[in-house]
């Protein structure tokens, strides 16, 4: 038997009832084949493709802009760093709340921010109250070198509200990737942590302007 590797999952599950974006349609399942009568199970699946744990491509809000069938797999992966910024004074992460932080992601492919909104996932509010990025803050990280993607605990990088959406304009519009709706960001060693890391990876389904995913990290680096 093979060791198991040090995996952890970041992702919400997908499923009929889950917390969805004003607006959106629910998640549906729905039987086409009972083991009984076919001799298999199957089900056919309807869903919005921003559902969940998710990830945006370019395409979602640029014009021509890259859909992630467009993207290579490697885009999907890499070493990933714990940008915590549950100390901030507001709902949105500023500039002053990332700035200081923006050291620890170099080399890094994927700053993930920890908002702290993971412990409101299906609670009232959770989308139309939360966190996001501010446009200032956005920009900070879309012009940090060497960087794939972003990623948070939280509905989304833009305010419910928005019609702008500003944060989602400067990161995609950068090439980046957004991953939306982690949870267990707590699991994963600090960026000030010396000699711990992890590889954090985002494959998408759907190879559309956007797709749920099975977020996950490999740790290493003297992870128990």
């Amino acid at each position: 038997m093979h060791p198991s590797l040090p995996l952890l999952d970041l992702s919400w599950p997908v499923r009929p009832g889950m917390p969805m974006f004003p607006g959106d349609p629910p998640v549906e399942h729905r039987p086409m084949g009972a083991l009984a009568e076919d001799g298999f199970v199957s089900h056919l699946v309807s869903l919005p493709a921003h559902s969940g744990t998710h990830i945006d491509a370019p395409g979602h809000v640029i014009e021509d802009g890259a859909l992630l069938a467009d993207l290579p797999l490697s885009r999907f992966c890499g070493p990933g760093v714990v940008l915590d910024v549950r100390g901030r004074a507001e709902r949105a992460v500023t500039a002053a709340d990332i700035g200081p932080l923006l050291g620890h992601a170099r080399g890094a492919a994927f700053a993930l921010l920890r908002t702290g909104d993971e412990a409101r996932w299906g609670s009232d509010g959770y989308y139309t109250r939360g966190a996001y990025i501010a446009p200032e803050a956005a920009a900070l990280l879309a012009a940090v070198p060497g960087l794939s993607g972003i990623g948070l605990d939280a509905g989304s990088v833009d305010p419910a509200d928005s019609r702008g959406l500003p944060a989602h304009k400067a990161l995609l519009g950068a090439g980046l990737v957004i991953v939306e709706n982690l949870r267990g960001l707590g699991q994963l060693p600090a960026a000030s942590e010396p000699g711990r890391g992890f590889t954090f990876f985002c494959l998408p389904v759907l190879g559309c302007d956007g797709s749920p995913v099975r977020a996950a990290v490999l740790l290493s680096g003297g992870a128990e």
